[in-house]
């Protein structure tokens, strides 16, 4: 006897990335090609890698706020 195995196909996972909406899913990666939305998603819906600040970054805009604002008040 052999045992007979049968394939089922459950479908694609949910984290299977299967590339870039604007260059048509020929790239396995991000080019950064689009504009991310409010919500930081690209056209693909995925979260998109270049709409992420680091904790640099962040730092760096807070700083430059309070720059700006506390020069305004020394002005008048």
């Amino acid at each position: 006897m052999s045992k007979i195995r049968t394939k089922t196909f459950k479908g694609l996972k949910e984290y299977t990335y299967l590339g870039c909406a604007v260059t048509r899913n020929r790239t396995a990666w991000c080019y950064r090609l689009c504009l991310p939305d409010e919500k930081g998603n690209g056209h693909c819906g995925r979260l998109a890698p270049h709409s992420l600040k680091s904790a640099i970054q962040v730092a760096i805009e807070k700083h430059n706020q309070k720059i700006s604002g506390s020069s305004l008040l020394c002005q008048k």
